[in-house]
């Protein structure tokens, strides 16, 4: 296994083994959930739906706890029921919501194209969410927009603009939305209404087998709007150890461009396979899931990216495929879902982790209203 390695500013220092820093390495996860192999082998390893489906509607439940706009809001890309002949993606996308902890789930929006990042502005209160369409080689992607309840669906960046927008993440103050688009290899910015969008890095070109390479394939991301930086990975070929997790200034090098900026940071380097982050600016600690090989992938970690040497550490194992993650500050915890269909409650310590719920479905985002 190649080594995780750290990069600062002023010199290199390689994290050969995490063991020190680990506080979960002899424990063992009683969850035995198998890991969904058919949507890893069919479309995250080869990169494509098998079969594409007729254009359907969005739908909205009408349940009682449409009422009660707060809760944990994550994305379900399908059921694993309405799978049929191949066709996994189609129009079986939901945003699903839970006020109570878990043990009830509501469907908030139906119909969608494999939604997989999901944000909420308090100044706004809306929902915010990425759909990766359903061909990762044309650019079918899209982000949208509604409010808590599900209803007032708009489009905020239209099909034929991305390829296969990832995760999404907002800075409130200035109602700006963040996104990656993975085979665009870009990180993107945008208005809350879609306007002023923009390329903030490239890392290839789509006219080209740039676009066929793992390594430059932006997935996760997430914005320090106190410091001015965000951050975003790279996932590299699955269970490759070729992950990287950068940083970048949020203003563009005066005279610079998304291909060749000048501010970017390697801080990790030799990840499985690096997918979600999230920031806490308070104690300058980056979160991410990593859906690679065992014993670092299907991991929650965080390390410490401020001004002094970095401090790893695996807050939880043996996930199925982790993707979303959302930290709860507040409440010191952080919420993971994983393609296995679980919704996890783990400690931001990393003393504890719980399933809080289990269903049929293959869950991608996650955040908190």
């Amino acid at each position: 296994m190649s080594p995780i390695q750290f990069h600062s500013s002023r010199d290199v220092q390689l994290l050969d083994d995490l063991a020190p820093y680990d506080d979960c390495t002899n424990k063992r996860d009683p969850d035995l959930t198998p890991t969904p192999n058919w949507p890893r082998n069919n479309y995250f390893q080869q990169g494509k739906p098998e079969t594409k489906t007729s254009k359907g509607g969005l739908l909205l439940s009408g349940t009682e706890e449409q009422n009660d706009p707060h809760g944990i809001y994550f994305l379900e890309l399908a059921q694993s029921l309405k799978i049929t002949n191949g066709d996994f993606f189609g129009q079986n996308g939901r945003i699903l919501r839970t006020t109570d902890g878990g043990k009830s789930i509501t469907a908030v929006v139906s119909g969608l194209k494999a939604p997989d990042g999901i944000e909420i502005s308090r100044s706004a209160g809306r929902i915010f969410w990425t759909n990766m369409g359903l061909d990762t080689s044309v650019q079918d992607g899209s982000v949208m927009s509604a409010n808590l309840k599900g209803s007032d669906i708009k489009t905020i960046i239209p099909e034929g603009s991305v390829y296969t927008p990832k995760q999404l993440t907002l800075d409130d103050q200035n109602q700006k939305l963040y996104f990656c688009d993975r085979e665009g290899m870009s990180v993107r910015r945008c208005d809350f209404d879609g306007q002023n969008h923009e390329i903030l890095v490239l890392r290839g070109d789509c006219e080209t087998s740039d676009k066929k390479d793992q390594t430059r394939w932006c997935v996760g991301l997430a914005v320090d709007v106190k410091k001015r930086k965000f951050y975003w990975t790279q996932k590299g070929p699955n269970r490759g150890n070729k992950g990287r997790i950068f940083r970048a200034n949020i203003d563009m090098p005066f005279g610079e461009n998304a291909l060749d900026r000048s501010d970017i940071e390697t801080l990790f380097l030799g990840l499985p396979e690096p997918i979600d982050l999230d920031f806490v600016s308070e104690t300058q600690t980056l979160y991410w899931t990593d859906r690679g090989a065992h014993p670092s992938g299907n991991t929650l970690s965080k390390a410490y990216v401020g001004e002094k040497g970095p401090r790893v550490q695996i807050l939880a194992r043996q996930f199925h495929e982790a993707i979303g993650l959302k930290v709860d500050s507040i409440n010191q915890q952080v919420y993971v879902t994983d393609l296995g269909g679980s919704l996890y409650r783990v400690s931001m310590n990393g003393g504890g982790k719980e399933v809080i719920h289990r269903g049929d479905g293959f869950y991608t985002g996650i955040t908190l209203a």
